[in-house]
């Protein structure tokens, strides 16, 4: 998957690899990542440094410090921008901090990825915040939450599914 990374307003172009390798570029020169999955994140080894990356809602954390994200997936060129007051928002009504287009029920992923596990049926009531699915994306796995109290209408996506930031995942109305 290629897809430009844009932290803090500066672009990078990314192309996750086989066997948890990451191609970079970085002011006109490639370099690769290794990755490694740990309890506390994702560490990255770039031209020998290591950092610890987090997907902490909205947010990007690289040893430990907190960064806006945006990701533009090249194959179809679609921008998926997250900020801060997007996260206060989700934050004040106790749900996850990603982004969910619309908020009347309709759950987009936050980032291109990769349905894991999906946690609900349709018929299903839910409760705002409540699992909805499990989403991997940048090598992190993401728990998807409901936008709405409700019942699950319809869902879109199967397990194993790879989706862009603007699909619809799962339906849910009173």
């Amino acid at each position: 998957m290629k897809f430009d990374l844009s932290v803090d307003g500066k672009i990078f172009k990314v192309e996750l690899g086989v066997d948890k390798l990451i191609n970079i570029e970085i002011d006109g020169k490639t370099y690769q990542a290794e990755t490694k999955e740990t309890g506390a994140g994702l560490n990255v080894i770039l031209d020998k440094k290591k950092f610890l990356v987090r997907f902490e809602g909205a947010f990007i954390s690289i040893n430990g410090k907190k960064h806006t994200i945006e990701i533009c997936n090249l194959r179809r060129g679609i921008s998926s921008s997250y900020n801060e007051q997007d996260e206060i928002e989700d934050s004040k009504v106790g749900m996850s901090a990603h982004k969910t287009h619309s908020g009347d029920g309709i759950i987009h992923p936050p980032m291109p990825g990769r349905v894991i596990k999906i946690k609900v049926r349709v018929g299903e009531s839910v409760k705002m915040g409540s699992p909805i699915l499990v989403l991997e994306a940048m090598k992190m796995q993401n728990e998807i939450t409901s936008n709405i109290d409700g019942i699950v209408r319809e869902i879109r996506v199967s397990e194993g599914d790879l989706v862009e930031s603007e699909d619809v995942l799962v339906v849910i109305s009173n």
